[in-house]
Parts: C-alpha cells; sequence; structure tokens
C-alpha cells in the first residue's frame, strides 16, 4: 500500500470513528462502547497484518537488519489494542478502577521511550571513519 492510500485511509478511519463518537457522546445513538471503537480496531487489524507482512518480505529477502523495528511496531499496535478494550470497559463499567485502565497505556508509553531512546543514539564508528572522501581517494593536497 502506498504512502497516499495510507494517508487516505488512515484518515476516513479516523474520520468514521469520530463521527461515531460524536453521535455516541451527544446520545443520538444508544450503542455500546465496543462498537464504537470497531473502526480503530478494524485499522489496528490492517496495521499488524502490514507490519506482518513486512517482516515476512524482509526475512525472505534474507535483510534480517531491520526485522527488530517491526516487533516493536507489533507489540505497540497490540498495547494500542489492549488500551482501546480496557478503555471501553471503563465506558461500560464504572465501577473499573482508573488505574486499570491506564496500565496498557502506562505500558505504550513505556515502550515508545525505549524505542526513542534506542535508535536516537547514534551509530558506533569505526576508527578511522572521520576521513573525508578527499583523503580516502588518494588525493593530496
Amino acid at each position: 500500500m502506498g504512502f497516499v492510500q495510507r494517508a487516505l485511509f488512515t484518515w476516513f478511519i479516523l474520520l468514521v470513528f469520530l463521527v461515531v463518537l460524536c453521535l455516541r457522546l451527544e446520545n443520538r445513538i444508544y450503542w455500546n462502547w465496543f462498537l464504537v471503537f470497531i473502526p480503530l480496531w478494524l485499522y489496528d487489524v490492517i496495521l499488524v497484518a502490514w507490519a506482518v507482512i513486512e517482516i515476512v518480505q524482509r526475512q525472505h529477502a534474507n535483510r534480517l537488519i531491520s526485522l527488530h523495528h517491526y516487533k516493536y511496531y507489533v507489540v505497540g499496535i497490540v498495547l494500542k489494542f489492549f488500551s482501546q478494550i480496557t478503555i471501553c470497559l471503563k465506558l461500560e463499567y464504572k465501577s473499573i478502577p482508573m488505574y486499570v485502565m491506564m496500565i496498557p497505556i502506562w505500558m505504550l508509553l513505556a515502550l515508545l521511550i525505549v524505542f526513542i531512546g534506542t535508535h536516537l543514539q547514534p551509530k558506533p564508528r569505526s576508527i578511522g571513519s572521520n576521513r573525508s572522501n578527499r583523503q580516502s581517494a588518494g588525493v593530496s593536497s
């Protein structure tokens, strides 16, 4: 799926979710909260399928270097999915404590901190890599 198609699909799913959410919050529809979140769950399923397809394609091409990126994506999407489930449970059943609802969100934030922290540090360079292209080409001044 190309970038434009993914962006349009994302905006369409978000639009459908927000319309249904507004209708539910204004009491124009009396759906269960789990039904209101179906567009987001559909989007999560498609994201997981896309990540799995990318993993299989990269593994098939023997490009195992960047596979660890996709494990963060899949775990993040699964935690987002659990966060949505706990939000729906909290909205349906008021007796559930707020901290129980927030556990998957906190785990997702911790995962994001680890992902960003491990990918922001510069790559280690080998000794002698500071030489310019001119020096390495054998051109003397």
